[in-house]
């Protein structure tokens, strides 16, 4: 009898034990489904149905891949478009201090000569800290998209349409920086990437960009531009793939008068 309760007794102690690990268990699951849900609803959120902030890449922030690095993943799709010669700014090359020397890159500078400007604009939703960080030494600066006839300062030049109500665009401003020079020439590796994201969007695309930027030659005609691409790219501007024939070609074609780079 005494054996029967004590069986009867270890039975039972075994169900609860069971009970209470399945109840732990279970509660352990829901507990992971409820952050992983939450983690999911919270990155959802970011992404509004109607972004109002859109960033506008004119350089390597054209390039998909260079852009994406630099969004994490919190940047929406990119919309090519044109911007108005009537916002007053035009592209050009200056000399800009960095972790990897001297070197030319590109800015938007406000004047008296403005040209239309391509480039692609992208809803920006957590991460615009992460590009001022990249642009650090330029002037962000927003432009309000608020009336018909602003909205007529930017157009489509694919099938994607411009958002059809009220939205910000920011971009990234010079107002100081000399042009390029022998010691801070144009780097041909970082004008690779920003060609290679041009000609995701055609070669018309990519020659625009190449009529319409400023500062290749010196007051002399001295051009600065070196063929650096023997030499490894920052991460941000390292891409997968680069077309350099397609490039090549592209720049002998319309920038002649350019095509023939210092050596270093």
């Amino acid at each position: 009898m005494k054996q029967k309760n004590k069986t009867q007794k270890t039975h039972k102690k075994n169900k609860t034990h069971k009970k209470n690990k399945t109840h732990k268990k279970n509660k352990t699951h829901k507990k992971n489904k409820t952050h992983k849900k939450n983690k999911t609803h919270k990155r959802l959120k970011c992404f509004e149905y109607k972004p109002k902030n859109f960033i506008f890449g004119y350089g390597s922030l054209i390039s998909s891949e260079s852009r994406i690095y630099t969004g994490k993943g919190y940047i929406g799709d990119p919309i090519p478009v044109e911007i108005s010669k009537k916002v007053g700014y035009k592209r050009i090359w200056i000399c800009k201090k960095s972790k990897f020397g001297d070197k030319s890159y590109l800015a938007l500078r406000k004047s008296k000569q403005p040209t239309n400007i391509r480039g692609v604009i992208c809803p920006i939703f957590k991460c615009i800290e992460n590009f001022d960080k990249r642009e650090k030494g330029y002037k962000r600066v927003k432009i309000k998209i608020n009336t018909k006839e602003k909205r007529k300062l930017i157009k489509s030049i694919a099938w994607q349409n411009i958002p059809n109500y009220n939205f910000n665009i920011y971009m990234y401003t010079d107002n100081k920086s000399k042009p390029p020079n022998r010691k801070c020439p144009i780097s041909q590796l970082y004008l690779d990437v920003v060609l290679s994201g041009c000609l995701e969007y055609g070669i018309k695309f990519a020659q625009h960009f190449l009529k319409n930027t400023f500062n290749w030659e010196g007051d002399d005609g001295s051009v600065f531009l070196v063929n650096d691409r023997k030499k490894k790219n920052p991460r941000k501007y390292d891409l997968k793939y680069i077309n350099y024939k397609r490039i090549d070609k592209i720049m002998k074609e319309t920038i002649p008068q350019c095509f023939t780079p210092l050596k270093i």
